[in-house]
């Protein structure tokens, strides 16, 4: 982008110099104003201009940057309090009014609701639950994530006595975010298969 605007702002340049040149006249001489000093005075005004353009692309790709990572963050805290923690209140922190989960089990509500009741059962199934974050990409307003879930089941999950095994649970997910706040997630898991073993 950036050589883009370098680029064409160059071959403006060149032609407005072209064509001040051409137009130069008797009457800036009269005054006293030299043929150089002249382009030399336009020279400074269009490069001002260029550092002014330069400076806003400059802005606009560090703000872009520090969204980026902000999202990153938002997603990487929601799945250590949320998945890990079992923190089901950080949802009204970092969920919005509008956020729909697009992996919910057919006939199951696609907002918050339904990750809660699984969350809260998980976390009474399952203990030493931890969540370790294997890779996070961030691109305009998603972020993907790729995470292993571990955990040891210690309690009655989905009608299943406790068994005392270890479990090992691999997701992808992808979220959207808006002014900081999810509003869109899909997923993919091994969850089933886990279950089974159990």
């Amino acid at each position: 982008m950036f050589w883009l605007v370098s680029s064409l702002y160059y071959n403006y340049k060149t032609k407005i110099m072209k064509k001040l040149s051409q137009n130069f006249n008797s009457r800036y001489a009269a005054r006293g104003l030299k043929h150089k000093q002249f382009l030399a005075v336009i020279l400074i005004i269009l490069t001002t201009g260029f550092q002014t353009v330069q400076g806003q692309v400059t802005k606009k790709r560090t703000i872009e940057k520090m969204t980026l990572e902000q999202n990153k963050q938002v997603i990487i805290k929601f799945n250590k309090e949320f998945f890990e923690s079992g923190n089901t209140e950080i949802t009204k922190e970092l969920l919005s009014d509008s956020f729909t989960n697009h992996t919910a089990l057919p006939n199951a509500p696609k907002d918050a609701s339904a990750m809660i009741r699984f969350i809260t059962g998980f976390h009474k199934g399952f203990s030493n639950i931890s969540v370790r974050i294997d890779e996070v990409l961030a691109e305009a307003d998603k972020v993907s994530l790729r995470k292993t879930i571990t955990a040891t089941h210690t309690g009655e999950f989905m009608g299943k006595t406790a068994t005392g095994k270890k479990v090992e649970m691999n997701v992808i997910e992808i979220d959207i975010l808006k002014d900081g706040k999810i509003t869109d997630h899909w997923s993919r898991n091994d969850f089933i298969q886990i279950v089974q073993s159990l």
